[in-house]
């Protein structure tokens, strides 16, 4: 199954084929004292192999070791697990959680217990191991499950797993290994480029080996093998190290004095793969630095210091909004976003110079965030072009393009001195999101907007006829304010609200404004 580093030496080796095995995984795979599981997690293992497995069978092995069955119980009935009724025995918890998060905690505890020995005095540092290990294998499974996966206690046993590759060459190799990881300098990105530059081996193909000498299931031996590459992922895994990737990345949120480049990254990931949202990740993040103290203490494992989240999150959102800002004044017409921050690749859009919809995106999930942890107003003011589609075949060639530039122009004379962000989001729509300001002051602006739009547009014409260019446009303005703060609990909905005053403003026939009002205060 596995293709293990070899080199060519000569034209004699191994069996006559001119093949020589590397001499340090030789090594590795010769050392007597390499990890290994103790009897009870090999017979879970084996009993877990069955899908026929017996439950009451299983309870009994683990109940033997009367450690491991105490910590599995003090675990399931943490927070993390959040059980209503409390769990006091292994078959309860079989039969309220199922087999697979019961099977994940014996193993996992089983795996803290074999590579980890608080009392040894070397170099290697255990309390960074550990802690990416666990943060990694906490938000994998968290992430999991709100993307609707059921497999979220492998991608924690998975999390957990991802590096014993490394524990393997340390202790294998000793100081030989500890010159790479002195060479990477604690930073563990540039880790396997140092491995095979010193060893020609690194620790995700030592780490799968040594899970399949384990017999453990694919699910757990290719998230070692490929956690550090989730695209390479062959399919039948490719969801399990998917997750441990994104585990990866909030590790990094939560560790690294910069989190800017890994948040990006996970906001992308996580949306392209799985179609969750930067609020979403948000929230997973913050979970997971709540958890992350709490399951520490349950296995006994030093994580050492890590960043608050609601820090690191807030820290993301001021800059972000001041990004934003920023782009209008940026001379090259780019987003004005640093490398490797939030905003990076949120360009602008090359035809209005407007903000393009990443960016959009971007300024409402930061600007809603600042906005409630700060009590202050966010407003959306929603502008769309009525029968846009249709524009140049009523007024003649590119009087969309025409239309579109001259509504652009008008709204950033109008909201950019407001400090409101200016942004296209599809070819006949703009939207302006505006932090700090209430509904009132945006329906003025808003209407001045309109007033403005009304008198220049008599000096329009489309270029392929020279007539007048005339079209109307929709308002629709929703806003976070005191009143509406138990509504608008999320960035989704202030948009979905906006774009519901849109569709009343067309559906009145366009060429007007709507605001969006709670219920109980409509008129």
């Amino acid at each position: 199954m596995f293709v293990w580093w070899i080199k060519r030496r000569s034209a004699t080796g191994i069996h006559g084929c001119g093949i020589t095995m590397n001499p340090d995984l030789e090594k590795i795979l010769a050392c007597p004292n390499l990890p290994s599981l103790p009897a009870v997690a090999l017979q879970v293992i084996e009993l877990t192999a069955d899908v026929n497995v017996s439950l009451k069978e299983l309870a009994r092995t683990i109940q033997n070791d009367q450690g491991l069955s105490a910590k599995i119980l003090k675990t399931v009935n943490s927070s993390f697990y959040g059980l209503r009724q409390r769990c006091t025995t292994i078959d309860k918890a079989l039969v309220m959680l199922g087999l697979s998060p019961v099977k994940s905690l014996a193993l996992g505890f089983s795996l803290v217990d074999s590579l980890h020995d608080p009392a040894q005095n070397n170099e290697f540092d255990y309390v960074s191991y550990w802690r990416r290990g666990l943060f990694t294998g906490i938000a994998g499974k968290i992430a999991a499950e709100r993307a609707g996966y059921e497999i979220g206690d492998e991608v924690f046993l998975g999390g957990l797993l991802q590096d014993v590759g490394m524990i393997a060459m340390y202790t294998a190799l000793g100081d030989s290994y500890l010159e790479v990881l002195r060479a990477a300098g604690g930073d563990h990105r540039t880790l396997i480029k140092h491995e095979l530059e010193q060893l020609d081996l690194q620790h995700t193909s030592v780490g799968a080996m040594l899970v399949a000498r384990w017999k453990l299931p694919d699910e757990l031996v290719l998230p070692v093998k490929y956690h550090e590459r989730p695209s390479a992922a062959p399919g039948s895994c490719v969801d399990h190290v998917r997750f441990v990737g994104l585990g990866n990345l909030i590790h990094d949120v939560l560790t690294l004095e910069d989190a800017s480049q890994p948040l990006r990254s996970l906001y992308e990931r996580a949306d392209a793969w799985y179609k969750l949202d930067g609020t979403t990740m948000d929230e997973i993040v913050t979970q997971v630095g709540e958890a992350g103290r709490e399951m520490a203490s349950l296995f006994k494992l030093d994580v050492g210091p890590y960043t608050d989240p609601s820090n690191v999150l807030a820290e993301a959102s001021k800059r972000a909004v001041s990004l934003v800002r920023e782009s209008h004044d940026d001379p090259n017409g780019g987003s004005g976003a640093q490398e490797g921050s939030v905003l990076a690749g949120s360009d602008r859009d090359p035809l209005t110079g407007s903000i393009g919809p990443a960016g959009f995106e971007v300024a409402v999930r930061e600007g809603f965030r600042a906005a409630a942890a700060n009590d202050e107003a966010l407003t959306l003011v929603q502008v769309v072009i009525d029968e846009f589609a249709g524009l140049e075949t009523t007024m003649g060639e590119c009087a969309d393009a025409e239309a579109v530039m001259g509504v652009a122009g008008l709204l950033r004379h109008v909201f950019d001195g407001q400090g409101g962000a200016v942004c296209h989001v599809t070819p006949g729509t703009f939207a302006v999101v505006l932090p700090g300001m209430g509904r009132l002051a945006a329906v003025g602006l808003a209407e001045s907007f309109a007033k403005d739009l009304s008198r220049s547009m008599s000096d329009w014409t489309t270029p392929a006829t020279e007539r007048p260019l005339v079209f109307t446009t929709s308002i629709g303005i929703a806003a976070l304010e005191e009143e509406t703060r138990g509504i608008f609990t999320e960035p989704r909905r202030l948009v979905l609200a906006c774009a519901k005053a849109i569709q009343a403003s067309q559906a009145s026939g366009g060429g007007s404004m709507r605001v969006f009002q709670p219920k109980a205060n409509a008129a």
